[in-house]
């Protein structure tokens, strides 16, 4: 896929912690963590949604 033609993708691609600071987490659910993060650069609050892989089997 050709990232120029995906808005928001002209960005290079960081890994959390080289762009955020983890502030807390406020949420978990079935699927994933919600976390309050902040931009390292513009000290701009944002939620964060780490959704899980893969599958699980349930025993």
């Amino acid at each position: 896929m050709d990232r120029s033609m995906v808005p928001g993708m002209d960005l290079p691609i960081m890994h959390d912690s080289d762009r955020y600071d983890l502030v807390k987490d406020i949420g978990a659910g079935n699927f994933g963590v919600a976390r309050l993060m902040r931009d390292k650069q513009t000290k701009e609050l944002v939620a964060v949604k780490y959704i899980e892989r893969g599958q699980k089997m349930l025993v």
